[in-house]
């Protein structure tokens, strides 16, 4: 199972020309099974969608969005165990805590590659491979 990062849901739903190539590559990366995110990233991309200088989209817009992806997807809640296992990641990867939340729930879901454009594209993290779609474009 593959994991997406927020920036992968912003892309596939931009409007913005500049985002044009990106967004066309997220969309072909979507899948209708077998993918996976975590509340994180659903709370990251209403805030991106809906705040008026990143996409820009109306609240209710956005909320439809949210609702999509999480019939989509895989969705991973919290939990303390991954609080637990993020601040590990944390310290043994120097990874800042938000972008440990996303391999930690990556690995605790068994997917083996992570999808985002701001981790570092090739790394892994206990056996989490990230790679970054958009590296050629």
């Amino acid at each position: 199972m593959d994991f997406l990062d927020t920036n992968i849901l912003a892309y596939a739903v931009s409007r913005r020309v500049e985002d044009a190539k990106k967004g066309a590559a997220a969309r072909a990366l979507i899948q209708p099974t077998g993918q996976a995110i975590s509340l994180q990233v659903l709370q990251e991309f209403c805030r991106v969608a809906a705040h008026p200088k990143k996409l820009g989209y109306p609240h209710d817009e956005a909320v439809l969005f949210c609702h999509g992806w999480r019939k989509s997807f895989t969705v991973l809640e919290p939990t303390l165990r991954r609080l637990d296992e993020s601040l590990i990641m944390c310290a043994r990867y120097q990874l800042s805590y938000f972008d440990a939340c996303i391999v930690t729930a990556a690995r605790m879901l068994g997917c083996t590659t992570v999808y985002s454009e701001d981790l570092q594209d090739g790394q892994r993290y206990d056996g989490v491979q990230v790679v970054n779609p958009f590296r050629n474009l």
